[in-house]
């Protein structure tokens, strides 16, 4: 078997034992009679709560970005990712778990829409002759924090 033959091999056998992509779980949708600004507020008590730290809030618009950033297994009760434990990419894992709350609707009727992304980076293995860039499809979220948010938002004021 010539070298481009046994090269051609060894991508394609990589390849198909590379896992798919996580999908990333959609964002969950509420009806909430609570106003916007209070919606911000009961959001921004549950992630702070988690340990989150909050990027961006606007009360009148009704919408809150916040983030956490943890090492390794860090973030773990919060999200699931593709490759196995305690593999390279798992051991050298840095992953940001970002969540966004956006309220829509009038003052007496608003709808809430939970959504979340996750970017692994993989500080560990610059330099390596494994380097591995960002990735938003490595790791994805469990839908927890959602439900948590989804729940306390949803309670009556």
């Amino acid at each position: 078997m010539s070298y481009h033959a046994r090269l051609v091999w060894a991508i394609i056998v990589v390849a198909a034992c590379a896992p798919a992509p996580l999908p990333p779980p959609e964002p969950v949708s509420i009806k909430s009679s609570r106003s916007k600004a209070d919606v911000v507020r009961v959001a921004t008590r549950e992630l702070t709560s988690a340990g989150f730290e909050i990027a961006s809030s606007d009360t009148v618009a009704g919408t809150l970005s916040a983030k956490r950033t943890r090492e390794r297994r860090g973030n773990f009760d919060y999200i699931t990712c593709k490759f196995a434990e305690n593999s390279l990419a798992e051991t050298n894992l840095v992953s940001t778990l970002t969540v966004t709350v956006a309220t829509t609707g009038s003052t007496d009727a608003n709808s809430v829409e939970i959504g979340t992304s996750v970017l692994s980076t993989f500080p560990g293995l610059e330099g390596t002759p494994l380097p591995r860039a960002e990735s938003r499809r490595d790791c994805v979220s469990t839908g927890v924090i959602e439900k948590q948010i989804a729940t306390a938002v949803g309670r009556s004021p």
